[in-house]
């Protein structure tokens, strides 16, 4: 059964601050305003006319400000720092990952748990670091575990509150493209004596709606997503983590520790074939 386990774990990338470039984030982006022009040269639209820093300006300054408001500095300057996963996201290769904690186990059973003090500063997660730190120091194991668990979820909670900051900023963003459609109107209305301008003010009035909606659904909703997404796997890892030190402190057996702790990931599917020998 480990071995199954094992096999169907090939998820990408070690623990660390920033793992392998994900080229999805920006080529979505990319083909969200790709679809938008093409379809604008489709129907005979200069794209230009989507060209409207008024527009932009209401919408993401607009965007930004509401955002400002409901969310306090903390939560905003982390959710600017969390941006950069959506780029480079903290992946954990499972494998990889157990392996290194059952290594430490090891390692601790063998020549004590104080030689575990030499691979801290080696040690790139801040969180890891802190709990490998505590059981060098000998506090008790319900210590260190009451201390890791509260300090995972605060952490948790502050980086989903930071995902949620975009998503809000997604909600507003519609809205103020439809004030700036509302302001563009008005401009508009200034000038009915002149009907030649009507159309042409009447189409950058909508620009900003268009803003809108594009800033929502291309930029905003889907990076929040995509935050929470690296924020759970963040999670699942540092569980891995927390179960794997209290097995070396407690002295668990490697064998034991290395099953308990591979549960936390599912085994990729196997074709029917393969599932049908399993059974049999």
């Amino acid at each position: 059964m480990a071995a199954e386990i094992e096999e169907g774990m090939r998820e990408e990338a070690k623990p660390s601050a920033g793992g392998k470039f994900e080229l999805l984030y920006p080529l979505g982006m990319v083909g969200g305003f790709m679809a938008l022009i093409g379809a604008a040269m489709v129907d005979g639209t200069d794209p230009i006319a989507f060209v409207n820093l008024a527009a932009f300006l209401i919408v993401v300054v607009g965007t930004s400000s509401a955002v400002l408001v409901q969310f306090p500095w903390r939560v905003v300057r982390n959710g600017l720092t969390m941006l950069r996963w959506a780029l480079k996201p903290p992946h954990y290769e499972p494998e990889a990952f157990i392996d290194e904690v059952v290594g430490w186990a090891k390692q601790s059973r063998m020549n004590g748990m104080l030689s575990l003090d030499a691979l801290i500063d080696g040690v790139e997660d801040p969180f890891i670091r802190k709990g490998l730190q505590m059981a060098v120091d000998g506090l008790e194991p319900t210590v260190i575990l009451k201390t890791l668990r509260l300090r995972l979820h605060t952490e948790t909670e502050i980086d989903l509150m930071s995902a949620s900051m975009y998503e809000a900023a997604g909600g507003y963003s519609p809205t103020f493209g439809i004030m700036g459609a509302v302001t563009g109107l008005i401009e508009v209305m200034h000038h009915l004596n002149e009907p030649s301008q009507l159309g042409t003010g009447i189409a950058a009035a909508f620009v900003s709606t268009i803003y809108g909606l594009i800033f929502a659904n291309v930029i905003c909703i889907p990076t929040a997503n995509r935050l929470r997404g690296v924020v759970a796997e963040r999670v699942v890892a540092r569980n891995v983590f927390v179960d794997g030190l209290m097995g070396i402190v407690r002295g668990t057996n490697t064998t034991e520790l290395k099953e308990l702790l591979t549960s936390y990931y599912l085994p990729k599917k196997k074709g029917k074939e393969e599932i049908l020998e399993a059974e049999i």
